[in-house]
């Protein structure tokens, strides 16, 4: 990226040396046409490939801060995406799924102005006044003493406006992502608004966030308006007092600033033609400057996701025999928020092979920061978590989320046909998915949809409830034959009759694989072979339990 990003700028630069040809060539010819001077077909041929050679580093430049800014925002959301997928279930610490789809699509691309257009034009503001300057001081030292005193008010006034501009920006970008959030979250709950006969209610919440979104972005225009306005007021200033003084400098009356030797036309049209393009980049840069304002909001936002997900680690080479569910043993396991609470302190868990065991405890007691232990998402501060004897830090990740099931309170459904949502990029074997469907007990009800397993989940052929849900993600686990679950209050949020359907749906499925789940309520686990009670991030108390 530094190697586009610096051919960008170098291009700008040459871009405006062209410009001074150009202009000296011009200067000469208009001179000429008032007898004042001669030139010949070089002067012509000049101008005209000074034109030809401005056109072409000007496309240089943009194509090297176009392809900086792709090169950067892929890396930017690989990087994002591969924190989301550390997080995996526990993306929710992040944000909602609605503001981290705007982060990741919006956010990430508010990054391309900054990379294309501002950090090259940083550069070129840099080094391009000053080339030009020094051509018009050896022509006249007024002209260049008027250029020297106005110029820096242009990057002055741009920081002073850019500072509103920032605040502004962040504001903008925080408006969009609860946008985006509460936008995906009225789809997702849209069938239940209706319902409940609350749609108009919620469309009307949806237009008031919008409604903020728009004054937000409104008041960014404004400072960018003002900002630009103000830059180009400093700009005529400045161009109008270099274009007073020689023009009377050419009547005689004012003879000083030229080094006592009368000022030839031909120099003033130079000094003249010099002058824009010697406050162009430094107008431009503050035009620019608030595309640096949108790429910090963008990036507070990215740096938090990030920031939430764990550092990634050495991928592990080692695997375990696939010949029966394997035991899970937690050994002195610690683990520290990075603000430094305790999410759990010294567990020592031991889960035999093939046993079922519920975690119980009441909110914030550490048992889904447990499973998402076991499932590698988070790495223990202390202590070892071993699989079969082996630590799980040294297994080879993809291979053993491949043995893994995770069922959750509300399971993702992609807007795919069912055969896509329960396979999940495995092979189309239908006697794999129907058998799935029939141990989750979803078979008579698919097959009873218009267009069976090819239904789409979300539209009319293909809508399902709360426990539908529950036990698609079970047919899931069934499909992939993971022998590993782990289940995060898989029973919530259902009512008694779908609970205990799934519940006994659970029990039959669950048989000879090893189960860990989390729950708070008092709900029937006689399912299970073990109850674990969970307090503090410390284990309180272990009682057996009879399937």
């Amino acid at each position: 990226m530094r190697g586009w990003t610096a051919t960008a700028a170098a291009a700008g630069t040459a871009a405006t040396l062209a410009y001074a040809v150009f202009a000296a060539a011009l200067a000469a010819i208009v001179a000429s046409w008032t007898g004042t001077g001669t030139v010949g077909r070089g002067a012509w041929i000049a101008l005209v490939l000074a034109l030809v050679a401005r056109s072409a580093l000007n496309a240089l430049r943009e194509a090297g801060g176009a392809q900086a800014s792709l090169i950067l925002r892929r890396q930017v959301r690989k990087d994002l995406l591969a924190a989301l997928e550390r997080l995996g279930p526990l993306r929710h610490r992040a944000g909602d799924d609605g503001a981290l789809a705007t982060v990741a699509v919006e956010q990430v691309d508010a990054l391309d102005g900054y990379v294309a257009r501002y950090l090259p034009q940083r550069h070129v503001a840099a080094f391009v006044p000053l080339l030009l300057w020094l051509l018009v001081l050896p022509r006249s030292w007024l002209a260049a003493l008027l250029l020297l005193a106005t110029a820096p008010l242009i990057p002055l006034f741009m920081l002073l406006v850019g500072r509103g501009a920032a605040r502004a920006s962040e504001a903008q970008a925080g408006a969009l992502g609860r946008l985006g959030a509460q936008f995906l979250d009225l789809l997702r709950g849209l069938p239940t608004l209706r319902l409940l006969g609350a749609t108009a209610r919620g469309a009307a919440r949806l237009a008031a966030s919008a409604e903020d979104y728009r004054q937000r972005m409104l008041a960014v225009l404004r400072l960018a308006f003002l900002s630009a306005a103000v830059l180009e007021l400093f700009a005529s200033i400045g161009i109008a007092l270099v274009a007073l003084y020689l023009g009377l400098a050419l009547l005689g009356r004012f003879d000083i600033g030229h080094y006592g030797v009368p000022l030839r036309l031909d120099t003033a049209l130079f000094v003249l033609l010099l002058a824009p393009e010697c406050y162009a980049p430094l107008r431009q840069l503050g035009v620019d400057y608030h595309a640096r304002a949108d790429a910090l909001a963008a990036a507070a936002a990215i740096d938090a996701i990030c920031a939430a997900a764990p550092p990634p680690r050495a991928a592990g080479t080692q695997t375990i025999s696939q010949a029966a569910a394997p035991a899970i043993e937690f050994d002195a396991v610690t683990l520290r928020h990075a603000d430094g609470r305790v999410a759990l302190q010294d567990l020592n868990l031991r889960i035999a092979a093939g046993e079922r065991v519920a975690l119980r405890g009441a909110s914030g007691a550490g048992k889904s920061t447990v499973l998402a232990l076991l499932a590698g998402f988070v790495a223990p501060t202390a202590g070892t978590i071993r699989v079969d004897g082996v630590d799980l830090a040294a297994l080879d990740r993809d291979a053993w989320w491949r043995r893994l099931a995770w069922l959750e309170q509300r399971p993702e459904c992609f807007r795919r046909p069912l055969r896509e949502n329960v396979l999940l990029g495995l092979a189309d074997d239908d006697a794999r998915l129907w058998d799935a469907l029939a141990g989750a007990g979803l078979a008579e009800l698919v097959r009873a949809l218009p267009n069976g397993a090819d239904s789409v989940p979300g539209e009319a052929d293909g809508s399902l409830s709360g426990g539908q849900l529950q036990r698609l993600a079970l047919a899931r686990a069934l499909a992939r034959e993971a022998d590993v679950w782990l289940l995060d209050e898989p029973l919530a949020h259902l009512d008694p009759a779908t609970a205990a359907a799934l519940r006994q749906r659970l029990a039959e499925a669950s048989r000879g694989r090893t189960v860990l789940i989390a729950t708070h309520s008092d709900e029937d686990l006689a399912w299970v072979d073990r109850v674990i009670e969970l307090g503090g991030g410390r284990l309180r108390e272990s009682a057996e339990q009879g399937p």
